[in-house]
């Protein structure tokens, strides 16, 4: 058998498959799609914000160039990984079993045929051969595995934890991995350095429905309220809050939120008819009726129904804890208001600057009693029960930043032992230099 005849009969065969497969393959893309979407609009947002930034100041050029760097390899990273998405119904999984089974068995049985009447030395096939194409396809002397590219991103935020581009892109491939717990991680850490950012709440809000199999917690809804009232025209914003609402069993309020995200998908066609399909699935079960363009959709009775989100712990903490109780100063009680953030920490007292537990809070809390413990851990290496002794602190900021700034309000940093005790007492009464 020629070389020519297998490259006939191989493409003839894929041919052939290829034809089937868009059958095949239709319900699974529409999850497919649905991600890659979604990781594209969150890609656009972040990088309108860094070239904001950009204009600002607050990055110089070599930054700037830097963090656009990451931002493409996190997005390629997103758009190159396999989704994670599966069908939802049996003849979804069908399809792929069956395309699966013709790429299997269509060469078995050409191979059995020719073999049995053919001249099989022809092909000419030797194991020498086969491990040079599977070293070829391997690539080994490529890119390193994803696996190792994590460990050297997590090493460089212990020794930097205060680099947003780098926690943003740590997320992103934690997400492609599966990691949703240690994802969830490292959004926080991201929304703790950039508050109220849009994209970062977004995808905090992402990576808290995935670690929940799918289902969007009231957490993530009150991240998505809030970046809906920043912005109405949020798509992604709109899209999750209409899943939310129809858990929640508001098919009318899911309704709202769909049929003013539809007219702004008009640039993306593919997502704008599955927005229509599951807008009209919904009337039809309900009997209601979208209006397409909506009536502004109302913050939510789903809103009020979520609990507030407490970090206090002192219930039952998880492992090892430092109970911390943190007052202020009443001489700089007219230096803050309400609302200002109280960051409650403990970090190595020899080791790396990284915090190793952190409690949010605000000055309308204090007096305050909180217990740091493995559970704020902002990277799953670096718990409190990793360090026989810690050092803890409080500290006021009006910018709600993480990282300390000039002007910020502080106490002592106390060093104790990492597996409780007596309460360590705070008072913030030192403004930084």
């Amino acid at each position: 058998m020629t070389p020519s005849f297998l490259y006939l009969s191989a493409a003839i065969v894929l041919v052939a498959i290829g034809l089937l497969a868009p059958t095949l393959l239709r319900r699974q893309r529409v999850g497919a799609e649905d991600r890659r979407h979604y990781n594209v609009e969150v890609a656009r947002d972040r990088l309108k914000e860094l070239r904001a930034e950009h204009e600002r100041g607050e990055l110089s050029d070599e930054e700037f160039e830097q963090a656009r760097q990451d931002l493409d390899i996190a997005l390629a990273q997103d758009l190159g990984v396999p989704s994670q998405d599966q069908a939802s119904d049996d003849g979804g999984r069908t399809g792929v079993i069956t395309l699966a089974g013709l790429l299997l068995l269509i060469p078995l049985i050409v191979a059995g045929t020719y073999i049995e009447v053919g001249t099989p030395d022809a092909l000419g096939v030797k194991g020498q051969a086969v491990a040079q194409a599977q070293q070829a396809l391997g690539g080994s002397d490529g890119m390193p595995p994803l696996s190792e590219l994590v460990k050297g991103l997590e090493r460089q935020l212990e020794e930097n934890p205060d680099n947003p581009d780098g926690w943003f892109l740590l997320g992103r491939t934690y997400m492609n991995l599966s990691r949703y717990q240690d994802a969830v991680r490292a959004y926080r850490r991201l929304d703790e350095l950039q508050p109220d950012n849009s994209s970062v709440q977004i995808a905090l809000a992402d990576a808290l429905s995935m670690q929940n199999d799918g289902q969007i917690p009231q957490e993530a809804v009150r991240l998505l309220g809030a970046v809906y009232e920043r912005d109405r025209q949020n798509v992604i914003a709109l899209w999750l809050l209409g899943r939310a609402s129809l858990q929640q069993g508001a098919a009318e309020l899911a309704l709202q939120f769909w049929s003013k995200a539809y007219p702004l998908l008009d640039e993306e066609p593919d997502m704008q008819a599955e927005l229509r399909s599951a807008i009209r699935e919904l009337e039809s079960e309900t009997g209601l009726s979208a209006n397409i363009p909506p009536a502004e959709p109302a913050l939510p009775d789903i809103m009020a129904a979520a609990p507030p989100p407490s970090q206090d712990n002192t219930a039952a903490p998880a492992g090892p804890g430092v109970t911390v109780e943190v007052a202020l100063d009443p001489e700089l009680m007219d230096s803050t208001s309400p609302n200002d953030t109280v960051f409650v920490y403990a970090k190595a007292s020899s080791g790396p600057p990284m915090p190793l537990a952190v409690a949010r809070k605000r000055v309308a809390d204090l007096p305050l009693r909180v217990t740091l413990s493995d559970d704020m851990a902002m990277m799953p290496q670096m718990k409190l029960s990793g360090f026989a002794q810690v050092r803890v602190g409080a500290r006021v900021s009006r910018t709600g930043q993480a990282i300390a700034q000039s002007g910020d309000l502080e106490s002592i940093e106390v060093d104790t032992a990492s597996d409780g005790g007596d309460p360590i007492q705070l008072l913030i009464d030192s403004r930084r230099p």
